[in-house]
């Protein structure tokens, strides 16, 4: 899943893009939006966001002072602003894309297709990818590929990976959600499961049943949308 954050102080624009981002929920999830530059920092510094989408005439600076005060960008940015004369700098701030106020939906909807080919061909590249699990014992480093389900445990998490080992990290089920993406999917408030083990969904029973033989229950707000990405995968 990838993580989008808004910076944008105009409540009519935040709502559009909320509207528009919300018909991609099968690969975006809506970080929501920070009105200011510091409010800014802080949400990225926090929530770690895949894809900025940054305004960049802001209440206490520019859409530029939130990337200087970063430093180190780990993230694409969309740009947006109702003035053309930004475009150069914007460009020379390694904007993946730079788009005018007001924004039309096929536009905004090219750009956040090309930046998640952009960000899957980055993971694919990358090959394998682990997770840091902060335990009592220590730091595991496992690799996401082997995770089988994670399940909440009040301000832990679970994780149970597919060779039968189980282990308690100190993070919230809702941190792992914003960290992982793909394959991992979150089914209920208690699970996030990986999709590649996914064996049998039960619609009318609500139920994933895994490759191990162990079943989970889908949450009603979260089964209409993993049917949806299920049958996308047929």
């Amino acid at each position: 899943m990838i993580k989008v954050l808004m910076v944008e102080d105009e409540r009519g624009a935040v709502e559009v893009f909320q509207n528009l981002i919300a018909r991609h929920q099968d690969s975006f999830e809506f970080l929501g939006a920070a009105r200011n530059v510091k409010e800014a920092v802080t949400r990225i510094e926090e929530d770690e966001p895949d894809l900025l989408i940054l305004d960049i005439s802001l209440p206490d600076g520019t859409g530029f002072d939130v990337l200087e005060i970063i430093g180190d960008i780990r993230f694409e940015v969309i740009f947006l602003t109702a003035h053309e004369s930004f475009a150069i700098k914007a460009i020379k701030n390694n904007a993946f894309d730079y788009i005018l106020k007001p924004f039309q939906s096929t536009e905004m909807n090219e750009a956040l297709r090309k930046v998640k080919l952009k960000l899957e061909d980055n993971t694919k590249k990358n090959g394998t990818k682990k997770i840091a699990l902060h335990t009592q014992e220590g730091i595991d480093f496992i690799k996401i590929e082997d995770l089988l389900y994670l399940k909440a445990s009040s301000n832990y998490t679970e994780i149970y990976l597919i060779g039968g080992e189980k282990l308690l990290a100190s993070k919230t089920l809702k941190n792992f959600e914003r960290l992982l993406d793909h394959p991992m999917h979150r089914i209920h408030n208690s699970y996030m499961i990986n999709l590649k083990f996914v064996k049998k969904f039960d619609k009318s029973e609500s139920s994933i049943y895994l490759e191990t033989g162990k079943s989970l229950p889908v949450s009603k707000q979260r089964k209409s949308s993993l049917f949806q990405h299920f049958t996308k995968e047929i």
